[in-house]
């Protein structure tokens, strides 16, 4: 299986004049950001929108929109990823999960679309190549040569009910340095081991968490609430304040209203 999901991708390696299978592709591109899935809370977002430039410095742009025009490094698939966030609410990019999509899969008619989904795949984009840093790690399992279109075929359509439900679920940094070091293999795409918490919700809702793909909850103050939580601290906001968890964190900040 694993030498499935690693292949040198011959059309991304022809410069300037890149075509995969179709008239060449320009390296300047409109930048299409999907609709927030926050309506209700906290709202439409602000957007952190990173990529690389076409001399693969990674670089990065504020938006209150829902597109840009940016350049892009055409040479070989990388990341465009955009966090969004509400500054006013003291929710800052990283907080919540982003959107993204990867060049050249998702650039069509002079656009690279952003989608929630595209988010996981950027996001593990990342994550392989801070990986591939760790000791033992091998250079040819580089996020440059993965095979994303089987990756994304896995994810959407073969992971756990679970997952496909919401792919954030996984542990992709864990996935990222497994892969690095051993080769990715499709058994290491399913759901992490979390631990069902009671919590005394501190504020009346609605509370909004870090994924996308999960609906806003109507929890109000006092009521018991099981969680499950990962080691991995996220975080979950109400027009009051904001609720950090993990299996070791409990910590409830509260903020003021916007313009209080």
């Amino acid at each position: 299986m694993k030498s499935l999901f690693y292949l040198v991708i011959v059309c991304c390696l022809a410069g300037t004049s890149l075509s995969c299978g179709g008239d060449p592709l320009p390296g300047s591109y409109r930048v299409v950001l999907p609709p927030g899935s926050w309506p209700e809370f906290p709202g439409e977002p602000r957007w952190r929108l990173e990529w690389y430039d076409p001399e693969g410095t990674i670089r990065s742009m504020d938006l209150n929109g829902t597109s840009a025009r940016i350049s892009v490094l055409i040479q070989w698939p990388n990341p465009v990823i955009a966090w969004p966030y509400w500054p006013e609410r003291e929710l800052f990019p990283g907080l919540f999960h982003p959107a993204g999509a990867l060049y050249p899969f998702d650039a069509r008619d002079g656009d690279i679309v952003l989608s929630w989904r595209g988010g996981v795949d950027t996001a593990f984009y990342r994550e392989l190549a801070e990986a591939r840093s760790l000791p033992g790690a091998d250079p040819r399992r580089d996020p440059r040569y993965f095979n994303w279109s089987r990756f994304r075929s896995l994810v959407r359509e073969e992971a756990p009910e679970t997952l496909r439900a919401d792919p954030w679920l996984a542990d992709w940094k864990g996935i990222a340095e497994k892969t690095v070091l051993s080769g990715f293999r499709k058994s290491m795409v399913r759901e992490e081991s979390r631990t069902p918490t009671g919590i005394l919700v501190p504020h009346d809702g609605p509370w909004a968490g870090p994924s996308p793909f999960t609906a806003p909850k109507d929890w109000t103050a006092g009521q018991e609430v099981f969680l499950p939580l990962s080691p991995r601290p996220e975080v979950f906001a109400c027009p009051g304040g904001l609720l950090f968890l993990s299996t070791g964190t409990r910590l409830w900040k509260e903020t003021l209203p916007p313009g209080g």
